[in-house]
């Protein structure tokens, strides 16, 4: 894996490695101007067997043929899905799908209403896994992962 930078949850229970061209794409795409669109993709890596560790190796980024405003995203091309088929069978199976993230033109991201329901069907999608889900604020970005029925905010990092 390139060079990592390594987050610890607020309650030391969860670490996270994320590598530096997943922040460097982060920090360019995020919501800093007016005219800026929502920036969203795919999260590829994995995790430990207790989930008590997660690595996010890779990221996509908007595509042709998404669509996105300031306030919303449609992750519609299929290049997504054969960016995670491309690291899964690259890395024999240790890297996979793991979420989502996008942008909120807000320094510090809180999920919409919209965003939890959105979280709620991935996590229904793949019951065999912990999902990460990350959205990216202009100052800050915020990484959530579900307890039971809730959502909660594992980290919060200045970008």
């Amino acid at each position: 894996m390139s060079a990592t930078t390594e987050y610890v949850s607020d309650d030391g229970e969860i670490t996270l490695l994320v590598t530096n061209t997943v922040i460097d794409d982060w920090q360019f795409l995020k919501q800093d101007k007016k005219e800026k669109a929502e920036a969203f993709g795919v999260l590829i890596g994995g995790q430990n067997h207790d989930a008590s560790q997660f690595w996010i190796k890779a990221c996509t980024t908007p595509l042709a043929k998404d669509k996105s405003t300031r306030t919303s995203f449609y992750l519609k091309d299929t290049r997504h899905q054969k960016f995670v088929d491309k690291h899964f069978k690259e890395s024999n199976g240790t890297s996979g799908y793991l979420g989502t993230w996008h942008s909120h033109p807000e320094p510090i991201p809180i999920p919409s209403h919209i965003d939890l329901k959105d979280w709620h069907s991935c996590c229904a999608r793949n019951p065999d896994r912990k999902l990460i889900f990350v959205i990216v604020g202009i100052s800050h970005f915020c990484m959530y992962h579900r307890t039971g029925k809730y959502f909660e905010r594992i980290c919060k990092e200045s970008l």
